[in-house]
C-alpha cells in the first residue's frame, strides 16, 4: 500500500470515530513508515506541525532502540511509554505513542506494553513501526491493525527471499554470494542499490526472527544484528561481495 492510501484509510477512521488504538505500520522505519506516522500525527494534532516534526509535542511519546545493543528495554517501555500514555493529556485531546522499531522489544518489554495496548485511556493511539513484523510478539500483532507499506524486501519476489533465508540457515556462503551477484546483474544500474538493500533486508528480518521468544542470549542476538548491519554498510562502500558475506556469515550464530 502506498503512504497516501494508508493515510487516507487512517484519516477517515479518525474522522468517523473508528480509529484503532494501535496500528502496526510495516515498512521502512526510517522511510515510508515514519512518513506515514508523521502524517497521522499531524491529523491528530492539527496546528502542531513543527512540534510533530521536532518531536517536542507534550502529548506525543517517541520510543526507539537504544544503546549498543539497539534494543527497547523493559524499563524504557514502562517509564517512557506506559506511564506517559496513561497520564492525562496536556492539551485535553489525543495522546499518541510512536515505537520506532517495534520488533526490538524483547518479550518482557512487549508484555509490559501489552496491558496499556489492551486497556488504553480514551483518545489514545499507538503507531508501531517495523520492517520485521514476524519478530513482534503475536499478542501485540493481534491487537493492532496492520498497515502494509512497500517493504524493502518486497523488491524481491517471495521465492527469491525464501531462497536467501534458506541459504542463511544452511550457512551457504557461496550460494549467497552468487545470489547477490545475480540480483545486481539482473537490475538496471540505478536499481543495484535497491537490490543490495533488499538482499540484506531479507537477511535482517530472518536474523531478528531468531530473537523471538528469547531463544538466543541477548549478547548473541544483537551481535547477529550488528553483523548484518555492518555487512550492508560495507557493501555500500563497494567492498567485494564474497568478503562481506563471508565475514557476516562467520559472525552469525543461530543457536
Amino acid at each position: 500500500m502506498e503512504v497516501g492510501s494508508a493515510y487516507s484509510l487512517i484519516s477517515r477512521a479518525i474522522e468517523c470515530g473508528k480509529a484503532a488504538t494501535g496500528y502496526l505500520i510495516v515498512g521502512d522505519v526510517r522511510g515510508n513508515a515514519s512518513e506515514l506516522a508523521e502524517l497521522v500525527l499531524r491529523k491528530l494534532f492539527p496546528g502542531a506541525v513543527e512540534q510533530v516534526a521536532n518531536r517536542t509535542h507534550p502529548d506525543i511519546v517517541w520510543l526507539e532502540p537504544e544503546g549498543k545493543s539497539r534494543i527497547i528495554k523493559v524499563e524504557s517501555v514502562r517509564e517512557r511509554l506506559v506511564e506517559p500514555m496513561n497520564a492525562t493529556s496536556f492539551s485535553g485531546g489525543w495522546k499518541a505513542g510512536v515505537v520506532c522499531g517495534a520488533d526490538r522489544m524483547r518479550e518482557e518489554a512487549a508484555n509490559a506494553f501489552l496491558k496499556t495496548l489492551e486497556e488504553p485511556t480514551p483518545k489514545t493511539m499507538f503507531l508501531l513501526l517495523t520492517d520485521a513484523p514476524d519478530a513482534i510478539l503475536p499478542t501485540i500483532v493481534s491487537r493492532t491493525q496492520r498497515i502494509e507499506l512497500a517493504v524493502t524486501g518486497e523488491f524481491l519476489d517471495r521465492d527469491t527471499m525464501e531462497d536467501i533465508v534458506q541459504m542463511v540457515r544452511e550457512k551457504d556462503i557461496y550460494g549467497l554470494v552468487a545470489m547477490m551477484k545475480s540480483l545486481k546483474e539482473s537490475e538496471a544500474q540505478e536499481n543495484e542499490a535497491l537490490a543490495r538493500k533488499a538482499f540484506f533486508g531479507t537477511i535482517m528480518r530472518e536474523v531478528r526472527g531468531w530473537m523471538v521468544g528469547g531463544k538466543l542470549d541477548d549478547f548473541v542476538a544483537f551481535r547477529n544484528v550488528e553483523a548484518v548491519e555492518a555487512a550492508y554498510r560495507q557493501s555500500e562502500r563497494m567492498i567485494g561481495e564474497e568478503a562481506v558475506i563471508s565475514q557476516m556469515m562467520d559472525r552469525l550464530k543461530c543457536d
